[in-house]
């Protein structure tokens, strides 16, 4: 496993990390019902195999991806970088909601310190912006919580460089948790780039697009988007423009040229996946989800895998034909 500094902090994180929210239990209906001693197994598995950074929030089953990563940590606590989130929540029905008014974030982080059963968290994470309420008085707050020592570091997640700039007036931020993939590269022109050039570090999540790049399907799978008042819709159909009917030949072309360069690396397919996000210098850590050991190990396994230049550019250039980018 290779390890990378984590922007301004002192965290040396693995390149590869674990997401949760999968294992939460009520975003992923379309993969069946979700086993909490596995899930726990699978955490543990990937810890064993290097990785060392757990990324978990409140949203994520009404804080029961919290509770799990608590149970898989324990024994684990002084090599495990745990990370969360506060400002979006979910409430007794499974609603979402953003809100950084300052008593509701201590309420969150308070509430997230009780299911992760730590005395402090490494990282917290803004997880998405609040435009309804006070910026100053949100990010005030957190630099008080983290005087108190209530967390460590603290990061954004779904922020833009304007965003960080102004949240830095408040409080150091060390890192950005955004979306990016082969299928999601929106952040390339402005954002990674400016995440390099302000020594913040980069936490991609959905860098195997809910499953689709690793290869493992063989036909598009159909997953419900509900009616949107029933929180039991897999969150694939909504979030993941990818496995559209409309979508799927574009996906599937792009993934022929990856299974070749899978073929010539002899690696398996998210292997290449997870090494075509790392490439890009701004990148530290991409977080990636497991439902058994099995999986959590060959997704560690990935961090050992550099991606050459030359089937980067292959790949690039190839899903910048195939998406007229």
């Amino acid at each position: 496993m290779r390890y990378k500094k984590l922007g301004s902090s002192d965290l040396e994180v693995s390149v590869v990390a674990l997401g949760s929210w999968g294992i939460g239990g009520d975003s992923w209906a379309g993969s069946g019902t979700v086993d909490d001693r596995q899930s726990i197994e699978a955490l543990r598995a990937g810890l064993d195999a290097g990785i060392n950074l757990i990324d978990t929030a409140q949203p994520y089953g009404y804080g029961h991806a919290e509770e799990v990563v608590a149970e898989a940590i324990r024994g684990y606590r002084d090599r495990v970088i745990v990370a969360t989130k506060c400002v979006s929540y979910q409430d007794e029905e499974h609603h979402y909601h953003k809100d950084w008014r300052p008593e509701v974030l201590r309420a969150q982080i308070e509430g997230s310190l009780r299911r992760l059963k730590v005395d402090t968290i490494d990282l917290m994470q803004v997880h998405w912006p609040d435009p309804e309420h006070s910026f100053e008085a949100a990010f005030e707050e957190l630099a008080k919580m983290q005087e108190e020592g209530k967390f460590r570091y603290l990061g954004v997640s779904n922020f833009n460089g304007p965003l960080i700039d102004e949240a830095k007036k408040y409080c150091e931020i060390v890192s950005l948790q955004p979306p990016y993939s082969l299928l999601n590269r929106g952040i390339e022109k402005e954002i990674l780039p400016y995440c390099l050039e302000n020594g913040v570090g980069v936490l991609s999540y959905g860098s195997i697009a809910g499953g689709v790049l690793s290869g493992k399907f063989k036909e598009r799978p159909v997953y419900s988007n509900g009616n949107g008042d029933n929180f039991k819709r897999d969150v694939r159909a909504a979030f993941y423009p990818y496995y559209s009917e409309e979508e799927w030949p574009k996906t599937c072309a792009l993934l022929d040229v990856m299974r070749e360069i899978a073929a010539k690396n002899d690696v398996p397919v998210v292997y290449v996946a997870i090494g075509w996000s790392l490439h890009h210098p701004a990148m530290t850590t991409t977080l990636v989800g497991a439902r058994t050991p099995e999986q959590a190990v060959m997704n560690a396994a990935a961090g050992d895998f550099v991606l050459p230049d030359e089937d980067y550019q292959k790949l690039t250039e190839a899903c910048n034909r195939i998406y007229g980018l």
